[in-house]
């Protein structure tokens, strides 16, 4: 049986004091649905644990005039439910609905989810095609960091032990742009995604692309944008061919990344089909 110093603060201001103290051998727990397996399979051996729920400057849903702020501790229910959340960024909403089953829904957070950085994350790739920034509090203060830059590789974030994930922050998108999240798996419900679509997609009146984020998920050690595919696309309108020219081009991104690999042969027609499809969808739909 494990033994572990455990502290379940009240406020920010403690619980920073007690990860700077502690942060060489602690673990910050929040909804636990990655952490206790860990534990109860003996996977990781912590001298310390940090429970963050009862911290409320680290939960809640708020927004300014440009820019939305995610709690760390926030749920994928509460994500869900969220009537700013569904106005703001639907694509959140679709993704969060997508996670494991109702208990796994009320359980795990979103700053737990982008912390694990697991290759098959279902948040990260929705966070990265919004361009989202983690804020990241410490006894030495509060700074935010691009996604992009704060998963240095696959299960291994690039911010320091003493700093802990309070909020997500999200600029809120032009008014015309529309996203879409598709997630494939073994099954409906309960299971680990096999691979994902995240795309944002603004168009001008004359139905060329101004805008296109993509990035997959759960076909990479560590998800990212696809540069090259929405460089091939702005500026012109998605025709046919261009979609099919584009969506070949998908799968062999995605093997620069990998190399080739034993899944390979499946992942990289049906990550390019997948792409075509929900972006033709998007372009049908506006």
């Amino acid at each position: 049986m494990q033994s572990y110093e455990y502290y379940a603060p009240r406020s920010l201001p403690d619980a920073l004091e007690y990860l700077a103290e502690n942060a060489k051998n602690c673990r910050i727990i929040a909804g636990g649905t990655d952490l206790i397996p860990a534990l109860r399979n003996e996977d990781i051996h912590p001298a310390f644990l940090l429970n963050i729920m009862e911290i409320a400057e680290v939960g809640g849903i708020s927004e300014t005039e440009q820019t939305v702020r995610i709690g760390a501790i926030t749920t994928f229910n509460d994500l869900a439910e969220s009537g700013l959340i569904r106005k703001e960024f639907p694509i959140l909403s679709e993704m969060a609905l997508s996670v494991g089953g109702p208990q796994t829904r009320n359980r795990g957070t979103i700053g737990g989810n982008i912390a694990s950085a697991a290759p098959a994350a279902d948040g990260l790739p929705v966070f990265l095609s919004l361009d989202a920034e983690v804020e990241l509090s410490s006894r030495r203060g509060k700074r935010n960091l691009p996604l992009n830059e704060a998963i240095a590789k696959a299960w291994t974030p690039a911010w320091g032990n003493d700093e802990l994930i309070t909020a997500i922050r999200i600029k809120k998108l032009p008014s015309g742009t529309r996203t879409a999240f598709y997630k494939l798996a073994r099954r409906q419900a309960m299971a680990r995604s096999r691979m994902t679509i995240s795309l944002i997609l603004r168009r001008d009146p004359a139905g060329i692309i101004e805008e296109l984020r993509f990035v997959p998920g759960s076909v990479m050690p560590v998800p990212r944008r696809m540069e090259e595919i929405e460089k091939l696309l702005t500026g012109k309108v998605p025709t046919d061919e261009l979609l099919d020219q584009a969506a070949r081009a998908v799968g062999e991104e995605m093997v620069k990344v990998t190399g080739i690999r034993w899944s390979t042969g499946y992942k990289k027609p049906v990550l390019g089909n997948l792409f075509r499809i929900v972006l033709s969808q998007l372009i049908t739909a506006g």
